[in-house]
Formats: structure tokens, C-alpha cells, sequence
């Protein structure tokens, strides 16, 4: 990928500087003309002038003065040339480096997706080896044992059936980051009948995991998509509950301020890594549950289809967190927005 980016730049760079060089020389081929006429013109004129105030008292040789008139335009028009062609340097010179600037600015968006495309593809061809190859592996040791019992194939068959769901979660999560390019069905929707929605339905899971949720919440109306609101913030109080830890608090805010909706899901459980934190939005980053004594959920798509959706929304998604003591993350949406 180095090698190709490193040849579209140079090329987009000689595109550049062929269109630049093109243009200063149009334009000097014009200023030349136009000069070079004018500098005829006034010699000319200077002559004729001349010889009509010296006709009376001298004899002028015509032929001497005008070969002294062209020798002199001649030389006009010599260090004219000598100074375009100066000007064409300079300017191509320092638009050359101009020029190399534009083009990496320019390629600078598709270098970042290529390396996030490549590092995506990587992610994925590796999150689906791993059940392929595991399945792969316990239906090949059955095949070697001519013993099996019915239990041991109904184990096997659930065994891979886990993994089979598993993969289906997966395409089923990048299928839709692919859909949440835009989204539809806005409608005046409030954020706190939203969240207790979803407090009502993450009670039990909640408890199961011996975390406790708390709201503190405004009445905020927003034109947005509900679904997609719904879902980001779900997937939030999830993570929360599954990775805070046991015994931890988590707390959903919803106010109005300054014209924006500000949502905030923070818990009091061991935090994120600082590292991770710079790209837990990334695909398929998952955080560290070794510290939770939980198993580790998922793929690692969920904040960034979270991320996905906020967008969609016109908003904005972050995160702060302290190891040892916490993580919060923000969502802010203009009060305003029509996604």
C-alpha cells in the first residue's frame, strides 16, 4: 500500500505542477506578445520622433537609426524574456512544493481509509478464522473417534452451533455499520422515556451481574431517528453492565445544555485502559475483562456501531476513563437536529 500511495503522489504532484507550469507559460507567452508589441510600438515612435526634431538642423541616416531602434528592441525584449523566464522558475519552483503539499493533503483521506479498510479486513478474515478453525478442529477429532457417543455429538453439534451463532452475530453487526450511513424516520422523540425503556429492559441482566442502574434525567425532545437513539444508548448501559464489575453502580444522566442534549452513561467500576481508550471505537477492539472476573462478549463492534449511529445523528460520542476508578461515556446531540 506504501508503494502505491508513494506513486499516486508523485503523480498527482506532476499533475499538478504540469497544470501549474502549463498555465505560466500561457501566460507568459501572452505577456511576451503583448509587450514585445509595445516595446515595437514605442520605438517606433520615439524614432519617428526624433527624426521630426532633428530634420531641420541635422541629416539623419535613416538606415543607422533604424538598425540602433531594433538593436535596441531586440535587447528589450531579451531581458524580458531573461525575467519571465525567471518569474516561470520561481513560481514553478515554490508551486512545486505547494503542489506536493495539496497532493498528500489530498490523498491524506484515502490513505486513512485504505489503512483503515486493510486493518478492517484483517480484523475480520481473523474474528471469522478463529470459530472456523475451531469447529474445524472438533469435527475432525470426532471424525478420528469411531467410539463417539450420542451425548459426545450432541456436544459437538452445540459446541458448534455457539460458534455458528457467533459468526452470525458478527455479519449481522457489519452488515449494519454498512447500513448506518443515513438515517430515516426521524420524529419528535424524548430521551427519558428512551432510557427508562431501556433501564426496564437491562433490569435483569443488570442483576444478574450484581450492578445496580440509576438515572438522573431531563425531559429533552429531539428529532431523531427513536431506533437508532435506543440502540446506541443500549449498547452503552450493555457494555457498562458487562464490564464495570461486580458490585459496580452505573448511572445514565440525560439533560439539556446549551442547546444540545447531553447523555451520559458513567459507572464506578475498574476503567479502561488509557491505550485502549484511544481506540475503543474502533472495530473489534475489546476491553480487558480480566480485571472483572467476566467473559468477554462480542466482537468488539458495538461502540463502533454506536459511534455509527451517533453520527448518523449529526452528534458526537467520547469517553473518559480512570483506571481503578471509572469510565463515563457522552453523547451530545444538537437539541435542534433533524437526522
Amino acid at each position: 500500500m506504501t508503494d502505491s500511495f508513494s506513486k499516486a503522489l508523485v503523480k498527482l504532484t506532476l499533475a499538478y505542477v504540469i497544470v501549474l507550469a502549463t498555465v505560466c507559460l500561457f501566460f507568459s507567452g501572452f505577456i511576451y506578445q503583448i509587450t514585445s508589441r509595445e516595446i515595437e510600438q514605442t520605438s517606433r515612435r520615439q524614432v519617428i520622433g526624433f527624426r521630426n526634431q532633428m530634420s531641420g538642423n541635422f541629416i539623419v541616416d535613416d538606415r543607422l537609426s533604424e538598425e540602433i531602434r531594433s538593436r535596441e528592441a531586440s535587447e528589450a525584449r531579451s531581458r524580458l524574456k531573461a525575467r519571465l523566464l525567471l518569474a516561470n522558475i520561481a513560481v514553478i519552483g515554490s508551486g512545486s512544493v505547494l503542489a506536493y503539499i495539496f497532493a498528500k493533503k489530498t490523498l491524506q483521506p484515502i490513505e486513512e481509509n485504505i489503512v483503515a479498510q486493510e486493518r478492517f479486513t484483517s480484523d475480520a478474515s481473523h474474528e471469522l478464522r478463529t470459530p472456523l478453525a475451531s469447529m474445524r478442529s472438533e469435527i475432525e477429532v470426532a471424525l478420528r473417534d469411531k467410539s463417539m457417543s450420542l451425548e459426545e455429538a450432541r456436544a459437538l453439534l452445540v459446541s458448534n452451533l455457539e460458534e455458528v451463532n457467533s459468526m452470525h452475530t458478527m455479519t449481522e453487526s457489519l452488515l449494519q455499520l454498512a447500513r448506518n450511513k443515513e438515517l430515516g424516520g426521524k420524529k419528535q422523540t424524548d430521551v427519558k422515556e428512551v432510557v427508562k425503556e431501556l433501564v426496564a429492559k437491562f433490569h435483569d441482566s443488570a442483576r444478574d451481574s450484581n450492578v445496580t442502574l440509576h438515572t438522573r434525567l431531563k425531559t429533552v425532545k429531539l428529532s431523531v431517528n427513536t431506533d437508532a437513539l435506543s440502540q446506541s444508548l443500549g449498547i452503552l448501559i450493555d457494555n457498562a453492565i458487562r464490564y464495570a464489575g461486580d458490585g459496580a453502580r452505573v448511572e445514565i444522566k440525560a439533560r439539556l445544555y446549551r442547546g444540545q442534549c447531553c447523555i451520559t452513561v458513567s459507572d464506578n467500576g475498574v476503567g479502561i485502559d488509557a491505550k485502549l481508550a484511544d481506540r475503543i471505537f474502533d472495530r473489534f477492539t475489546r476491553a480487558d475483562t480480566s480485571r472483572t472476573h467476566q467473559k468477554a462478549y462480542g466482537h468488539g463492534l458495538g461502540l463502533s456501531i454506536a459511534r455509527q449511529l451517533v453520527d448518523a445523528m449529526r452528534g458526537t460520542i467520547s469517553v473518559q476513563s480512570t483506571p481503578g476508578k471509572g469510565t463515563t461515556f457522552r453523547i451530545i446531540i444538537p437539541a435542534g437536529v433533524e437526522s
